[in-house]
């Protein structure tokens, strides 16, 4: 997790820039944001390569950023932009928009360095307010999952980086369009434990078909 923030300052507008690679989304976001009097949108990227060029000439120009994990291209996407961010600015607040939103994939999120998580099926009055609980120096997380998200960690299911070395293989050669059958010859194993590797994985990263899988694959290091 990323260390804590101090609350931003409130006598003037949240300077709050946007990284999405969808036109229409990133006019939605700026005309649901410009109702807000606390923000003004001071940037929208498509990719994350003019995100960063702008944090390393201006790194006090942001104050919160807004992340489709969708949107990162080239080398730096998903879980290791977030962790980029996170590490070379650690004081600026990342809130995360995705199509996929369980608790794993905020987990995931979370431990990379995002301070708050948001389903793209948000309603605009919480994504003002996750905006708000940021600036404040707070988290945020889905009101739906509060309460699986505070479990003990024990009673969790299990984050995605437990996936054991074979797991990964089956998960990572599934995203690439093989079948169970191909699978299993490249690895030599039997189909049937092909998958059972599969389901295995894909109950420790708490989604059930293969369509899930390649929704969530930005958040994946084994693809």
């Amino acid at each position: 997790m990323p260390p804590a923030v101090s609350t931003l300052p409130l006598d003037r507008p949240r300077r709050l820039a946007l990284l999405a690679p969808h036109p229409v989304l990133r006019l939605g976001l700026e005309v649901v944001l410009g109702q807000h009097g606390g923000v003004r949108v001071c940037g929208s990227f498509t990719d994350a390569a003019e995100l960063l060029e702008l944090l390393h000439r201006r790194p006090g120009s942001i104050d919160l950023l807004l992340v489709d994990l969708t949107a990162p291209r080239g080398p730096e996407q998903g879980l290791q932009l977030l962790r980029l961010l996170s590490r070379r600015w650690p004081l600026l607040p990342v809130l995360v928009l995705s199509a996929h939103c369980n608790a794993s994939t905020v987990s995931m999120a979370m431990q990379a360095g995002a301070r708050g998580f948001l389903s793209k099926q948000t309603e605009p009055d919480t994504l003002l307010r996750a905006v708000d609980a940021l600036a404040r120096g707070r988290r945020f997380v889905p009101p739906q999952l509060h309460m699986q998200l505070s479990r003990p960690r024990s009673r969790r299911a299990p984050a995605p980086a437990t996936l054991s070395r074979r797991e990964r293989e089956v998960i990572r050669l599934v995203l690439q369009g093989c079948t169970t059958g191909e699978v299993a010859r490249r690895f030599e194993r039997t189909p049937s434990t092909i998958s059972s590797q599969k389901r295995t994985a894909y109950r420790k990263l708490g989604i059930r078909s293969d369509g899930e899988l390649f929704r969530i694959r930005h958040l994946l290091e084994c693809g």
